[in-house]
């Protein structure tokens, strides 16, 4: 007989994306979300990663004008 070696793993929810998270924080807990983060570079008119990676989602919105709404939406969609 075989046990299910996955029965005693626990399964650690992914936390919900949210403004006041660092775009570090989205990132680490989120690896998908550099992607996003890429696509909005065009926008902001510079790479967000490398020069606001300890900014919050809040600040980087209002830092390049962007829409807090969508980004939220295209990160927790990643």
């Amino acid at each position: 007989m075989t046990q299910n070696k996955n029965h005693d793993k626990k399964v650690v929810p992914t936390p919900v994306i949210d403004p006041s998270m660092t775009v570090l924080d989205v990132v680490a807990a989120h690896g998908a979300t550099q992607a996003v983060f890429k696509r909005y570079d065009a926008m902001a008119g510079e790479c967000i990663c490398c020069h606001s990676l300890f900014d919050s989602l809040d600040r980087v919105a209002e830092k390049y004008g962007l829409d807090l709404a969508d980004l939220l939406t295209d990160l927790g969609n990643a």
